[in-house]
């Protein structure tokens, strides 16, 4: 990731989106083993695994947040959508 954020320019921002089994061990799992059968190798991150990519960067609020919360008064409902907790994190980070 620094290599990345070396070339950018100040004030430049990394948005990023990661699954994460912290909330829905059982069902990552089996999802982690369909994905392997399929050749697909995932790699979940707990918050504190995610929350690095951001080292270095001012977090913009909420700063590190479960997707569905980022924000949630931008978005509209989506029909069919319960209000389960959606298994990943997402943040934006600014470059300084």
């Amino acid at each position: 990731m620094g290599r990345l954020l070396a070339e950018l320019p100040s004030v430049s921002c990394l948005m990023m989106t990661h699954a994460t089994a912290d909330f829905t061990p059982e069902r990552s799992a089996a999802a982690t083993e369909k994905l392997k059968a399929a050749g697909v190798t995932p790699a979940l991150r707990s918050r504190e695994e995610f929350a690095r990519f951001f080292h270095g960067l001012d977090l913009v609020e909420p700063g590190v947040e479960v997707v569905h919360k980022w924000h949630p008064e931008l978005g509209e409902p989506v029909p069919g959508q319960d209000d389960g907790v959606i298994p990943g994190y997402g943040a934006v980070g600014r470059k300084p």
